[in-house]
């Protein structure tokens, strides 16, 4: 199963209007506000159905929504037009950016880090390091996959939907194949597996971290500032 068809399985990720991905907003809101202090350009990094690019845009900032999924802009331009946005929807690679030097005050990276090898994520690092103006943000979620691994293993309910069955890292638990089941239906999709650890290795190449708030025991809310 591909990463687009996982995504619409659960509504968490696809529909904007559904509670699943309210409890999303709800969550990382007071920490945006936080950690955005000052209005300014935003560009939402692997933005999916472009949830949160729409509520900053009601708060006040200037938002370009960007994903390398034809599938999920879609549903991000479905949703602008019937919500009357401006925000500027458009494809993109995050390890090749299609922006100017200093182009931006924050970039908002939010559970991405399952789609990229180590590599790629360098890439991207430096990419948002790039088209950041200088003591501009990057806002980061994610999960750590690699503390999650035991607990996966052991099962655990996902959605209303769907449960895990299935947990099979690879010999190095660098990427994991995890197998969801419903009532009807069953699908696995290939994670890369980051450790907290790892991130901040890799972002420290590129940024000072500012800022860290834990929003579950696995799951955490990260700011930091370019180097430049």
């Amino acid at each position: 199963m591909t990463f687009e068809e996982y995504y619409s399985a659960f509504k968490a990720y696809s529909d904007i209007y559904s509670d699943e991905y309210r409890k999303r907003i709800e969550v990382l809101e007071p920490l945006l506000v936080k950690f955005m202090p000052k209005k300014g350009r935003v560009l939402d990094l692997g933005c999916g159905a472009g949830g949160f690019s729409f509520l900053l845009e009601d708060l006040g900032f200037d938002v370009v929504c960007a994903d390398n999924s034809d599938h999920m802009l879609s549903l991000a331009k479905g949703f602008a037009k019937e919500k009357n946005s401006k925000v500027e929807i458009i494809k993109a690679d995050a390890s090749e950016l299609p922006f100017e030097d200093n182009s931006f005050e924050y970039v908002l990276f939010i559970d991405n880090l399952i789609h990229f090898e180590p590599l790629d994520l360098g890439k991207a690092f430096r990419e948002i390091a790039r088209v950041l103006k200088p003591r501009g943000r990057l806002l980061l979620q994610f999960t750590d996959l690699r503390a999650l691994l035991p607990v996966l293993i052991n099962g655990q309910v996902i959605g209303e939907e769907y449960w895990i069955s299935r947990v099979l890292p690879d010999k190095d638990e660098k990427t994991v194949l995890i197998e969801f089941r419903g009532e009807d239906k069953s699908f696995r999709v290939r994670f890369n597996v980051w450790g907290k650890t790892a991130v901040e290795l890799l972002a420290k190449l590129y940024f000072k971290k500012i800022g860290e708030e834990k929003i579950n025991e696995h799951t955490y809310f990260q700011a930091y500032v370019t180097k430049k």
